[in-house]
C-alpha cells in the first residue's frame, strides 16, 4: 500500500520511490531491451524512450508557465476557468493532436492573454515532454464513482460472497472495511491480478460465477468501499500512485509480458500489441481489462512455461502508466497526405523542405522539431509567436489541423525524398 495520509505528504513520501524503483527496474533487464531504436530522418520513436519521471510531475511545469491562469485539471481551484479544463479535455485523442489543437488555439489564447496581462512563456521540448503527459495522466485518472451504484454492484458482482464491508458480507476474503483509506482503482488492478488465480479457485469450489466487469464497475465499487475514508480523497490518492511510464516499460519487459505482447510492433504475437490500441478512458477499465482476460492469459501463460508475475503496487501503477502512455503517442502519419496539408495550409510559402522551397527560409525536414511529439508541439507553441507577428502587425490566414493532419504532416518531413 502506498500511503493513507494528504496528498502532500504522500506525494513526497511516494514519487523518490517510485524514481528510485524505476532505475532498479531497469538495472533488471538487458540494455539491449531498452536501447532507443532510431526512426526515419533521425527520430526516435518516442514509445521506446519513455519519460522516467511519474506522469504527474508536470504539474509543476503546468503551475510556472502559467496554463493555471486559465486553465484547471481536473477541477482544481487554481485557475479562472477561462479556458477548459485540460484534465477533461476530449477534442485530442493523442500527442500529435493536442499539438493540433495547440496551434488552432493559439490566436484566441493570445488575445485572453495580452488582455490579462499574461506573458506568454517558451517551453522546452524536455518541459513538453512532462506537460503533456501530466495533462493525459490526468484524463487517465477515474471520475468519481457512484457510492450507491458500487453497494449494488458489490453484490451482483459477488464480491460480498467473500468480502465482508461494514459488517456484512463473506469471511473468506480480507476485510474491506480496513483497507479503505488505500483503496484505488490502481490497487484494485494489483488486487485483482494478483490474487486472481486464487480467487477464481475459490470461486469454482464456491459454484460462484465468475464476473464480468464492465465499464466503470471498479470506479463505483471503490467509491463504495472508501464511504467515508479519512485521509487523502480518491484523486489525490489516484495522483500520489501516478506511475513511471520508463519503470513500467522495465516491468513490462521483466515480468514477460513481451513474451505474448508486443508494444509499437516489438515483442510477442500471442497477445494483441499494446501499443497500437486507442486509449482506455481510465483506469479502472484496464483493472476490469485484467480480471476479465485473467482466465485465458493465466491459460497461456501455463502451456508456454510461463511463471505467473505477481506485481508490487508500485509496479502496477507503473506498468499501467507505461501502457497508458505507449498509446497516447499514437501511430505514424501518411507522408503522401502529409504532402499535400503542407501545400494546403501554405506552409510551402514560408519554409523549404529538403533544400526545395523560398531561399533563406528554415527548412523544416532539417529541424529538430521532427526528432519527438514533444519537440513538434513544443515548437508548435513557440513558433506561433513569430508568426503572429508576421505581416506588419497584421496576423496571417490562421491555419487549422483537424484529426491527424499534424500527425501526416510531421510524416511527410520526415519522409526522404518524399515528393511536395
Amino acid at each position: 500500500m502506498r500511503c493513507g495520509s494528504p496528498i502532500a505528504s504522500c506525494l513526497a513520501a511516494v514519487l523518490p520511490a517510485v524514481i528510485i524503483a524505476a532505475g532498479a527496474l531497469v538495472g533488471l533487464v538487458s540494455s539491449s531491451a531498452l536501447t532507443p531504436r532510431p526512426a526515419r530522418g533521425g527520430a526516435l520513436d518516442p514509445r521506446e524512450t519513455p519519460p522516467k519521471q511519474p506522469l504527474v510531475e508536470g504539474k509543476q511545469v503546468f503551475d510556472t508557465k502559467g496554463c493555471a491562469g486559465c486553465h484547471n485539471v481536473r477541477g482544481g481551484t487554481t485557475a479562472p476557468g477561462t479556458g477548459p479544463d485540460l484534465g477533461r479535455e476530449q477534442s485530442w485523442g493523442d500527442v500529435m493532436q493536442f499539438a493540433g489543437s495547440l496551434w488552432n488555439h493559439t490566436p484566441a489564447m493570445s488575445a485572453k492573454m495580452r488582455e490579462q496581462g499574461i506573458a506568454r512563456a517558451t517551453v522546452s521540448p524536455d518541459e513538453m515532454g512532462k506537460l503533456v503527459p501530466y495533462l493525459f495522466a490526468a484524463r487517465f485518472l477515474d471520475e468519481p464513482g457512484d457510492a450507491t451504484r458500487g453497494r449494488e454492484l458489490f453484490v451482483q458482482r459477488s464480491c460480498a460472497e467473500c468480502h465482508q464491508l461494514g459488517g456484512r458480507g463473506g469471511t473468506v476474503g480480507p476485510r474491506l472495511d480496513e483497507l479503505k483509506e488505500y483503496v484505488s482503482s490502481s490497487f484494485m488492478a494489483q488486487a485483482l491480478w494478483n490474487h486472481g488465480p486464487e480467487m477464481a479457485t475459490t470461486m469454482a469450489a464456491r459454484k460462484l460465477v465468475r464476473p464480468h466487469l464492465e465499464d466503470d464497475d471498479v470506479a463505483h465499487i471503490v467509491a463504495y468501499i472508501r464511504g467515508d475514508a479519512r485521509g487523502a480523497s480518491a484523486l489525490d490518492l489516484a495522483y500520489a500512485q501516478a506511475g513511471s511510464p520508463q519503470a513500467g516499460k522495465a516491468v513490462f519487459l521483466q515480468k514477460g509480458c513481451t513474451q505474448c505482447h508486443a508494444v509499437a510492433g516489438t515483442g510477442g504475437t500471442v497477445g494483441p500489441d499494446l501499443g497500437a490500441l486507442r486509449p482506455r478512458a481510465h483506469v479502472a477499465e484496464m483493472a476490469a481489462a485484467l480480471w476479465n482476460h485473467g482466465p485465458p492469459m493465466w491459460a497461456k501463460m501455463k502451456e508456454l512455461g510461463i511463471p505467473f508475475p505477481k506485481l508490487t503496487d508500485a509496479e502496477m501503477a507503473d506498468l499501467l502508466a507505461y501502457l497508458y502512455f505507449v498509446q497516447y503517442m499514437g501511430h505514424g502519419g501518411d507522408a503522401a497526405r502529409g504532402a499535400q496539408v503542407f501545400r494546403d495550409k501554405s506552409c510551402s510559402g514560408c519554409h523549404a523542405v529538403r533544400g526545395e522551397g523560398p531561399k533563406g527560409t528554415a527548412d523544416l525536414s532539417a529541424s529538430a522539431a521532427v526528432r519527438s511529439p514533444f519537440h513538434w508541439t513544443a515548437a508548435m507553441w513557440n513558433h506561433t509567436t513569430g508568426v503572429e507577428k508576421k505581416g506588419d502587425g497584421q496576423p496571417p490566414a490562421w491555419p487549422r489541423f483537424d484529426d491527424d493532419q499534424m500527425r501526416d504532416l510531421v510524416e511527410f518531413l520526415r519522409a526522404p525524398g518524399a515528393a511536395q
